[in-house]
């Protein structure tokens, strides 16, 4: 008989939960009924290391976690800065911890080994002009929308703005499964002195991509780590790629 893994069942419970998992779709990972799943959850039963360390995997948790007597503390839920707060999905759970985890890490390191902080982190307020946010982005990243370098501005923003000490990550999928949702989450960003991280759902053509990009890169010089969403498609097209001229640059 497989050897029985003594989890703490309130943990396991909280594991599936902040994955926006039902116990319907988690059951069937293991391959069992949701009800013997909710009675793992309850300590009435408990599951098999394999099947434990299946139901970690699902929920993107370390193993280890789910023998911890109480429930972790976990990252601080990032603003949602977004009109339509749709609840969000498992992948874009998912997109954000993993992000938080990578952030933590990198300004830890980057702490400890005694690197200078971003002075443009917090530069601004929310109630600073937007043209001057916008001036103090494209002098600080040294980018021209006049004459751009690249074919793909997007390209230039996203070089420029890594050489700066920004992390920028961008991807439309966790796995061939489980794909983001641009109606969703289009981006968001971590604004830390020692690792601002922003982060762009692919899942769109190049201007909405580089328009998100602007409006975190925004967030990052007043300081305001959330999640974005609905940038206004008619003000892409009629100020063509000119930064200067987004007056959604005042972040709510």
């Amino acid at each position: 008989m497989a050897d029985k893994a003594y989890i703490t069942p309130e943990v396991l419970r909280w594991a599936r939960e902040t994955a926006k998992m039902s116990p319907e779709v988690a059951s069937k990972k293991v391959q069992i009924e949701p009800e013997r799943l909710l009675l793992w959850e309850e300590g009435s039963e408990q599951p098999t290391i394999n099947q434990a360390q299946i139901l970690a995997k699902a929920y993107k948790r370390p193993f280890a976690i789910l023998f911890l007597p109480n429930i972790p503390r976990d990252f601080t839920p990032l603003q949602d800065f977004r009109k339509t707060h749709i609840s969000l999905s498992t992948g874009s759970v998912f997109i954000i911890r993993e992000i938080q985890q990578k952030q933590a890490w990198m300004s830890e390191f980057n702490k400890e080994n005694e690197e200078q902080s971003l002075a443009f982190i917090g530069r601004f307020t929310l109630n600073s002009k937007p043209i001057e946010v916008a001036k103090d982005i494209l002098n600080e990243l040294k980018i021209s929308p006049i004459n751009y370098n690249e074919v793909r501005p997007i390209k230039e923003w996203i070089n420029q703005a890594e050489k700066a000490g920004i992390f920028i990550s961008r991807t439309s999928f966790i796995h061939s499964r489980l794909k983001l949702n641009k109606d969703e989450i289009q981006g968001f960003c971590i604004a830390d002195p020692y690792a601002p991280f922003i982060f762009i759902n692919t899942d769109d053509w190049d201007a909405p991509q580089l328009f998100t990009l602007v409006h975190e890169l925004a967030h990052l010089w007043i300081a305001a780590s959330g999640i974005s969403v609905e940038i206004d498609q008619e003000h892409i097209e009629r100020n063509q790629l000119h930064p200067i001229e987004m007056k959604w640059l005042q972040t709510p």
